[in-house]
Parts: structure tokens; sequence; C-alpha cells
């Protein structure tokens, strides 16, 4: 009986997590970023007025910036959003998962203007019904490459949104520590550390929302990146 009703548990969930629409209507509200992540554009607009590009001295440079403190308060932060669920609140200013995009989006800029505002941050827009929420927002950021003859990107991604036991829960608590606020604040972390040098690929930090209903932030974007070829 127990394995008969663990296996109706599990085509419900799969049921729930495989019932929301595919996504559309991608869209990105920086200007210049989807050229960037096509490659049509001028390399010679985002460069570094000192270019710093060899591999041994961008790998030593990271390893020697990245903090742990700054990660520890990243992580801190996050959790204080109490529950970043893909429906919970995009108005508040301190709770949801629209506080806590914003949140990031906000760093995405500070570490930007650190570096010449070579760094592009940008929501990624895609609508979908998740959760009784039809419009949902990436966050990313997009370094560009100083060449474009090999157009492939480099993408950096973690998924932001928690959950509690109830799939489209977004009234309980949710600090989502472990899964997966660690894995956001590394990928702000090397956003912060990464777009001091310079590479040949356009590299694009992601920060995704509805990973806990079924992926489906980042099969939005590889929907958008297939779309787009």
């Amino acid at each position: 009986m127990k394995k008969i009703l663990l296996s109706l548990f599990v085509v419900i969930v799969f049921f729930n997590a495989s019932s929301f629409a595919q996504a559309t209507s991608f869209f990105c509200t920086h200007p210049a970023v989807e050229q960037i992540m096509q490659g049509t554009y001028d390399p010679s607009l985002y460069l570094a007025s000192q270019i710093i590009n060899h591999p041994d001295t961008i790998s030593q440079g990271i390893l020697q910036r990245i903090n742990a403190d700054t990660l520890k308060s990243y992580i801190l932060k996050l959790a204080t959003f109490h529950n970043r669920n893909t429906g919970s609140d995009t108005l508040s200013a301190t709770r949801g998962f629209g506080a806590a995009r914003n949140w990031v989006h906000g760093k995405f800029q500070e570490y930007s203007t650190a570096n010449e505002n070579r760094l592009l941050p940008s929501f990624f827009q895609f609508d979908q019904a998740i959760c009784l929420v039809n419009r949902h927002k990436n966050i990313i950021a997009v370094l560009p490459g100083i060449d474009t003859t090999d157009k492939r990107i480099v993408l950096i991604e973690g998924h932001m949104d928690s959950r509690c036991e109830v799939l489209c829960d977004t009234a309980c608590l949710a600090q989502g520590i472990e899964d997966n606020a660690t894995g956001t604040a590394l990928v702000m972390e090397l956003a912060r550390v990464m777009s001091r040098y310079s590479y040949n690929h356009t590299i694009v930090f992601m920060i995704t929302t509805s990973e806990e209903q079924g992926l489906y932030g980042a099969e939005a974007f590889a929907d958008y990146a297939t779309l787009k070829g």
C-alpha cells in the first residue's frame, strides 16, 4: 500500500509540474543584450580601458577576489525575503520573488558601475502560467566578449526561487538557503569578480525563476536561445 501511495504521489507531482503551458513572449528589458547574446554587436563599444585577458591572470584574480564574507552576506540577504516562490509577491520591496529579483538586479548594476559599465543587467521576461502568475522574469547580466568571430556564449546559471511542501504556497516561510540561495550567491559573486576581466566569448550570468515547478525559467531561456539560433 505504501508503494502504491508513493507511486500515486509521484504521478500527481509530475502531472502538476508538467501541466504549465509552454513559455512565450520572450523579452529582454535592456535594449542591447539581445544583439550581444547573438553576437551582432561592435565589441569596441564595451572594451575595458585596460584589457586583462590572459587566462592565468584571470584565474588567479578570480581565486584571490572571491570573498567568503561577501558570499555569506548574499545568502543571508536572500533569506530575508521570507518566500521566493515563483508565484510570490512581485510588488513588495521587501518580500517575495519580486523584491529578491530587484535586489539581485541592483547588485548586478553595482558590479557594472565598478567596471566601466561593461556588465549589462537585464530582466529576461517570459509569459507562462505558473502558480497563478502569467509573467515571469529571470535576472541576467551580460558581459560582452571582445571577439565576435565565435558567437557561442558562456552561461553561468543558478535558480533563486524557493518552495515549501505545497508547490505554489506563497505564504509559508521558504528562505531557501541551501536550495538555492547558495547557488544564487555564487553566480552573483562570479559576476562581481569576473566582470573586471575581458573574455573572447560573451558571458551571461543568469538567476532563474520557476525551477521548483519544473525548471521553467531555464527552459524558457533555452527555448529563446533556440528561437534566436
